[in-house]
Parts: structure tokens; sequence; C-alpha cells
């Protein structure tokens, strides 16, 4: 039988599929295609590290395919975000909580190295940056996306588009807060994780080396 972390990646990736169809056959082939593309990329991300026999300390790609079922299946397709007023709001925050332990994850593999020894108020501060720096690109894709197709990703019941551009960015500094404090302890923790991690940085140093 496979494992539970398996079925649930099969699940999530077949609802975003049928998210895809489901958009196509009303005729919105552009969320189509977007759903089939960010599948295809999370796809190869995943296959990627399988070759490389590398494997993520927590369940990094569960939880971002559980975050594109909640975007793509529950907040677009089924409606969600119109029906809950505070459903856009709780899904941006669990991102960027992904997003900001992406960040944390990816100085812890530097720090492991040896390449980088820093202060972890130094480490945070990075973090805050790169989450919410990359939250503000999200939103001017959003505004792009409504400008140039005429769709309306901004704004929220109750919401207008410029205080659900703050609120949102506002989430994301508090997102990357909680990835900042969580992950240091996750991994203090983790016997499993830490050895990942360390799995993860001698494949890096194996590239690096035979790059050279």
């Amino acid at each position: 039988m496979p494992p539970p972390r398996s079925i649930a990646r099969a699940i999530l990736r077949g609802a975003i599929l049928v998210t895809a169809i489901v958009a196509v056959v009303r005729g919105d082939v552009l969320y189509g295609v977007y759903c089939l593309a960010a599948l295809g990329l999370t796809t190869l991300i995943a296959t990627l590290a399988k070759r490389a026999e590398v494997r993520s300390p927590v369940a990094i790609d569960v939880v971002l395919l559980g975050l594109m079922v909640s975007d793509m299946t529950l907040g677009s397709t089924v409606g969600l975000y119109l029906s809950w007023a505070w459903y856009d709001k709780v899904l941006h925050f669990g991102s960027s909580i992904l997003i900001g332990l992406l960040g944390f994850l990816a100085i812890y593999i530097v720090h492991v190295t040896g390449r980088i020894r820093s202060h972890r108020w130094i480490d945070g501060i990075a973090i805050l940056l790169v989450t919410v720096g990359l939250g503000a690109i999200w939103e001017i894709g959003e505004y792009a996306v409504d400008t140039a197709f005429g769709r309306a990703t901004q704004g929220a019941p109750g919401l207008a588009a410029l205080d659900d551009t703050m609120i949102d960015l506002v989430l994301d500094a508090m997102g990357a807060v909680v990835a900042a404090i969580v992950g240091p302890l996750y991994m203090r923790h983790s016997k499993q994780s830490r050895l990942r991690v360390r799995a993860i940085a001698e494949y890096l140093a194996r590239r690096e080396r035979l790059a050279q």
C-alpha cells in the first residue's frame, strides 16, 4: 500500500486536473491552462527532486498542492472566495507561512554548508523581506492579470481592491514571522528533518564540485 503522503499527492493532483477540465468546459480556457501549468510545475519539481534522491524535511509538496486545491478548486471553482469573506485571507496567510518556511529552509541549508554564519535575527529579517517581497510581486501580478484580461482577482467580499491588497501584504508579514519562529523550533526537535537538510546540502555541494 502506498504511503499516506503519496496518496495525498495523488488525490490533490487529481483535484487540480479536474478543476482544469471544469474550467475549460465552462469556457474559461485561460484559467484551465493556468491550473495545468501550476500542476505541471509542481510535478516537474517533485520529479527532479526524486531523481536527485532529495527529500524535503517537511511535507512541503503536499502543503503546496493543498493550497493550490484550496485556491483553484475550492476558492475559484466551488466559489468559496465569493461566499466566505474570510476565506481568501485565511488562504493567503497559509501561503505566506509556506513561503516563509521555504525561505527559512534555504537559509538553513546555507548555514549547514558552512558558507554563511549570521545571527538568527538577520535570518528572520531576510525571511520577512523575501516573503513580503514575493507577496508584493503576487499582488502586482494580480493587478496585471485584471488589467490585461478583465478578470477580478483583486478585491474580496466587502473589501475594495486597495484594502484587499494591503491586508494581504500585512498577512504576508505575519506569515513570515510565524515561519521564522516555527521553522527553527521544528528543526531543533526533528532529527529526521535535520538529516534530510544535510542530505540536500551534500547534494548541492556535489553538484557544485562537478560544475567546477
